[in-house]
């Protein structure tokens, strides 16, 4: 690939103030959703994800899904994978250089004058010298194997959404504008699958806790402790659904802003964690890296599989790390699940 860095580019289409125009699926048929960004969380390290208004909402001519006003659409958009730009290509952003080579990579293939990378192949980037245009290929493979296991997992999770995780609106397609390199003044389009999501307001539980001591008004620390144990509650109950979640991370949950409102005055006294009930308090997001247990994955490797990840280790430990340092030494315990843990015999 190409040495020379270039300088980071911001999508002119995911700026706030932005009108974005959405097809979204609803049983087979599609409808229009035209809808204005409120806030592009960036950076972008893997999908755009925004908020939006909606300005016009989809009609179905059979009901179709009933959608708030404000909602999130995480966009799987290969230009905007930083974080596997930076792991394979020095961080260096897409530009009209890097779609010019894809374009004629893609061309190339179609002719079958250059094979189709075996992307799926983990060593595939350590044996063969990859040029730009295969690596913006690569970007699209990943791009659509991260948006069909985060729409598998949302459909797998579907009892939990609207209360450990966020509602599944639909499946959405943003048809991006990309310039024609190759012509001057043509441009392509490209479509883009996505996600529409409800919107959680709140912090993550990482920064609740960062910030816990300075809250005002100040909350009792059994709260605090009882949105720790309904975290660890979360990524129980999705292991439930036989889902394997390779990015369990304390960012990756939002604590809603509801829940720590009506706290104020319903907990405010409490001096038992048992007391407070977080049901619904902590929302699990971004479920790009997850995975379901295939069909012919034996009891023993799905065990190994989970033993492994530990994902609620990868929760309980970190919060633990955390609530001593931002919090007090006591206020909250974590031990390690023993749910796949398996003795060794003999």
């Amino acid at each position: 690939m190409t040495s020379d860095a270039a300088q980071p580019i911001i999508f002119p289409e995911y700026v706030e103030g932005e009108e974005v125009r959405l097809s979204l699926d609803s049983s087979g048929e599609t409808a229009t959703v035209v809808c204005k960004i409120a806030k592009a969380y960036r950076p972008f390290t893997m999908s755009p994800v925004l908020l939006i208004f909606i300005a016009q909402p989809p009609t179905f001519s059979q009901g179709g899904p009933s959608i708030p006003s404000t909602a999130i659409v995480k966009l799987y958009d290969r230009r905007c994978f930083t974080n596997v730009r930076t792991e394979f290509d020095e961080g260096k952003p897409w530009s009209l250089d890097k779609e010019k080579e894809y374009r004629q990579y893609l061309d190339d293939v179609a002719a079958g004058s250059a094979a189709l990378g075996d992307f799926g192949n983990p060593a595939y980037f350590w044996e063969n010298d990859v040029s730009d245009g295969e690596f913006e290929a690569y970007l699209s493979y990943v791009a659509l194997k991260t948006f069909d296991a985060e729409r598998a997992s949302y459909e797998r999770l579907r009892e939990l959404q609207g209360k450990m995780l966020p509602t599944l609106y639909g499946v959405v397609e943003y048809q991006a504008v990309v310039p024609d390199p190759r012509d001057h003044g043509a441009s392509i389009t490209e479509t883009v699958p996505g996600l529409l999501l409800e919107y959680v307001e709140g912090l993550s539980l990482r920064e609740l806790v960062a910030t816990w001591r300075t809250r005002d008004p100040p909350l009792p620390d059994t709260v605090l402790a009882a949105l720790c144990d309904e975290a660890v509650r979360v990524v129980d109950r999705v292991s439930d659904f036989e889902v394997l979640n390779e990015d369990m991370r304390v960012d990756n949950f939002l604590v809603r802003e509801e829940f720590l409102a009506s706290s104020t005055s319903t907990y405010v006294h409490s001096t038992d964690a048992s007391t407070v009930n977080a049901s619904g308090g902590v929302v699990l997001i971004d479920l790009g890296q997850c995975r379901l247990r295939r069909a012919d994955e034996s009891e023993d490797e799905w065990v190994q599989a989970k033993w492994s990840q530990d994902e609620t280790g990868a929760i309980g430990f970190v919060l633990l790390r955390l609530m001593r340092e931002f919090v007090g030494e006591d206020v909250w315990t974590y031990e390690r699940s023993l749910r796949y843990y398996r003795p060794l015999e003999g």
